[in-house]
Protein backbone atom coordinates (compact mmCIF):
# COMPACT_ATOMS: atom_id res chain seq x y z
CA UNK A 1 0.00 0.00 0.00
CA UNK A 2 2.71 2.55 1.07
CA UNK A 3 4.65 1.38 -2.29
CA UNK A 4 1.34 2.25 -4.16
CA UNK A 5 1.17 5.97 -2.69
CA UNK A 6 4.42 6.14 -3.61
CA UNK A 7 4.47 5.63 -7.00
CA UNK A 8 0.83 7.06 -7.34
CA UNK A 9 1.90 10.86 -5.85
CA UNK A 10 5.76 10.17 -7.32
CA UNK A 11 7.77 10.78 -3.86
CA UNK A 12 11.01 9.45 -3.04
CA UNK A 13 11.75 7.57 0.35
CA UNK A 14 14.92 9.38 1.88
CA UNK A 15 15.99 6.12 4.05
CA UNK A 16 19.02 4.33 3.42
CA UNK A 17 18.73 0.71 4.86
CA UNK A 18 19.49 1.96 8.47
CA UNK A 19 17.45 0.60 11.31
CA UNK A 20 14.95 3.62 12.99
CA UNK A 21 13.41 1.48 15.55
CA UNK A 22 15.13 -1.18 18.27
CA UNK A 23 12.77 -3.29 20.35
CA UNK A 24 13.10 -3.10 23.61
CA UNK A 25 12.83 -6.28 24.47
CA UNK A 26 14.63 -8.12 21.81
CA UNK A 27 17.05 -5.44 20.82
CA UNK A 28 16.16 -6.87 17.25
CA UNK A 29 16.22 -3.53 15.12
CA UNK A 30 14.18 -2.42 12.05
CA UNK A 31 13.01 0.34 9.48
CA UNK A 32 9.75 1.12 10.48
CA UNK A 33 9.67 5.37 10.00
CA UNK A 34 9.88 6.61 6.67
CA UNK A 35 11.07 10.08 5.43
CA UNK A 36 9.45 10.91 2.30
CA UNK A 37 10.15 13.97 -0.27
CA UNK A 38 9.26 15.59 -3.60
CA UNK A 39 11.83 14.10 -5.95
CA UNK A 40 12.01 17.93 -6.92
CA UNK A 41 14.24 17.98 -3.39
CA UNK A 42 15.66 14.18 -3.24
CA UNK A 43 18.98 15.31 -3.88
CA UNK A 44 18.89 17.78 -2.01
CA UNK A 45 18.65 16.14 1.38
CA UNK A 46 20.82 14.44 3.57
CA UNK A 47 19.11 11.88 5.71
CA UNK A 48 20.80 9.81 8.40
CA UNK A 49 19.78 8.00 12.20
CA UNK A 50 21.46 9.13 14.48
CA UNK A 51 22.95 6.72 17.34
CA UNK A 52 22.05 8.29 20.50
CA UNK A 53 18.22 7.24 21.30
CA UNK A 54 17.70 9.64 23.82
CA UNK A 55 15.64 7.39 25.55
CA UNK A 56 13.52 6.51 22.86
CA UNK A 57 12.96 3.06 21.02
CA UNK A 58 13.42 5.01 17.67
CA UNK A 59 16.56 6.72 16.79
CA UNK A 60 16.30 10.21 15.97
CA UNK A 61 16.54 10.65 12.50
CA UNK A 62 18.56 14.01 11.02
CA UNK A 63 17.19 15.71 7.60
CA UNK A 64 19.42 18.22 6.14
CA UNK A 65 18.25 20.44 3.11
CA UNK A 66 20.37 21.58 0.73
CA UNK A 67 24.52 21.41 0.75
CA UNK A 68 27.50 23.32 2.85
CA UNK A 69 29.60 22.34 0.05
CA UNK A 70 29.35 24.59 -3.37
CA UNK A 71 29.05 23.18 -6.47
CA UNK A 72 31.86 24.28 -8.78
CA UNK A 73 29.98 24.51 -11.94
CA UNK A 74 32.43 25.76 -14.91
CA UNK A 75 30.51 28.26 -16.87
CA UNK A 76 32.81 27.77 -19.83
CA UNK A 77 30.76 24.46 -21.06
CA UNK A 78 29.59 25.18 -24.59
CA UNK A 79 26.92 22.28 -24.55
CA UNK A 80 26.21 22.90 -28.11
CA UNK A 81 30.01 21.80 -29.05
CA UNK A 82 30.15 18.56 -26.84
CA UNK A 83 30.57 15.16 -28.47
CA UNK A 84 27.30 13.28 -26.80
CA UNK A 85 28.31 10.04 -28.35
CA UNK A 86 31.85 10.28 -26.81
CA UNK A 87 30.92 11.57 -23.29
CA UNK A 88 27.95 8.66 -23.28
CA UNK A 89 30.45 5.85 -24.27
CA UNK A 90 32.68 7.38 -21.29
CA UNK A 91 29.66 7.34 -18.90
CA UNK A 92 28.77 3.97 -19.58
CA UNK A 93 32.46 2.85 -19.49
CA UNK A 94 32.75 4.57 -16.24
CA UNK A 95 29.73 4.37 -14.47
CA UNK A 96 27.60 1.04 -16.01
CA UNK A 97 26.27 -2.04 -14.47
CA UNK A 98 29.72 -3.38 -13.71
CA UNK A 99 29.60 -0.97 -10.72
CA UNK A 100 25.93 -0.74 -9.23
CA UNK A 101 27.53 0.04 -5.79
CA UNK A 102 28.33 3.82 -6.60
CA UNK A 103 27.15 6.01 -4.27
CA UNK A 104 25.39 9.39 -5.62
CA UNK A 105 28.60 11.39 -4.80
CA UNK A 106 30.74 9.23 -6.45
CA UNK A 107 28.37 9.41 -9.74
CA UNK A 108 28.51 12.95 -9.76
CA UNK A 109 31.98 13.29 -8.99
CA UNK A 110 32.91 11.15 -12.41
CA UNK A 111 29.93 13.09 -14.44
CA UNK A 112 31.67 16.04 -13.73
CA UNK A 113 34.80 15.13 -14.38
CA UNK A 114 33.96 13.54 -17.63
CA UNK A 115 32.26 16.84 -18.37
CA UNK A 116 35.47 18.87 -17.52
CA UNK A 117 37.58 16.40 -19.86
CA UNK A 118 34.82 16.24 -22.96
CA UNK A 119 33.21 19.98 -23.29
CA UNK A 120 35.17 22.89 -23.46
Amino acid sequence: MVEDILTKHNLCVLNDTSPTYIHPTTGSSSAIDLSICSPDIFLDIQWKTLEDLCGSDHYPISILYGSTETSSVISSWKLRKADWMFISQEAREQLGCSNPGVSLDEFSEKIIAIANNNIT
